[in-house]
């Protein structure tokens, strides 16, 4: 059995707690679901958002004048 399974990773957040460092990392979540959108498939695109909008209109708005200022 391989112990280094059970050993703790290290906290891919870059937070380290063990020596009172607690420095987060940045994460653009809009951009990485834009550049997402981007590539998918076009029907797909457009059932995401439809479902998004149910959610979050407002985003979903966002993202389809973001996606059609990229001619998409």
């Amino acid at each position: 059995m391989n112990t280094d399974l059970n050993r703790p990773r290290n906290n891919p957040s870059g937070n380290n707690e063990e020596n009172g460092n607690n420095v987060g990392v940045a994460i653009d979540g809009f951009q990485q679901v834009l550049e997402m959108l981007k590539i998918a498939d076009p029907a797909f695109r457009e059932s995401l958002l439809r479902r998004l909008s149910a959610k979050d209109p407002n985003l979903a708005r966002t993202l389809r004048r973001d996606l059609s200022n990229l001619g998409l």
